[in-house]
Formats: structure tokens, sequence, C-alpha cells
């Protein structure tokens, strides 16, 4: 049962990625920063990326070194208790630069569980 609640966890990961990069697709920091709608439902994918990132064992982030899994469960806190102080550049950043990585990580997390025998 254990091993079904990590996997609903990674596939809540990957949809919330997938929905970023719907949402973002085309777009520019400019066009992110200009959209509050988009830069809200952005920062609420996100957070579920954080939250459902804490439920996933070290022992399958081990294997996915480059990820910085501190800072994908962190981003989560400072959305929920600083999301006065939250700059878009910064977030576009991690839309840009981080959430490619990331759901690559995830994608090979799934495949791994799909590959898996069944016990």
């Amino acid at each position: 049962m254990a091993a079904r609640r990590v996997y609903d966890r990674l596939e809540h990961m990957l949809a919330a990625a997938v929905a970023i990069e719907r949402l973002t697709a085309g777009m520019t920091l400019d066009d992110y920063a200009a959209d509050p709608d988009v830069a809200a439902s952005v920062e609420r994918y996100l957070e579920r990326m954080s939250e459902a990132s804490r439920h996933v064992p070290d022992t399958l982030k081990l294997n996915h070194p480059t990820v910085d899994w501190r800072g994908v469960a962190d981003i989560g806190n400072v959305l929920r208790h600083a999301y006065d102080q939250i700059i878009d550049h910064r977030i576009w950043q991690i839309v840009a630069t981080d959430l490619a990585p990331l759901k690559e990580a995830v994608e090979a997390m799934i495949s791994d569980f799909d590959q898996a025998p069944d016990d």
C-alpha cells in the first residue's frame, strides 16, 4: 500500500508539471508577470509538487541527484508563508530551468514503478 501512495504522489507531481508547462507555453517572463491568474496557478501547482515531494522516499530521490529535492520541498513553505514576498522572476526561473529536470526525474521514477514486477 505504501508503494501505491508514493506512486500517486509522483503522479500528482507529474500532473502539476504538465499543467505548469501548459499554462506557461510560449510565455516570457514579462507575459508571466503581467498575468496574475497564471502566476497564482503556477504557484499553486508548485505548492502541490512541493508537498507531494515530501512523500517520496529519499531512496528514490538518491537516484536523481541533480534535482534539488530540498529546494523542491522548501518552495512550498515560501509560497505558503511568504506569499507576499514572491518575486515573479524567481518563480519564472524555477519554471524555465528547474521544472524540466524535475519532471524528467519524476517520469523516470514512475517508469521504474511501472516496470517493477508485481509482488
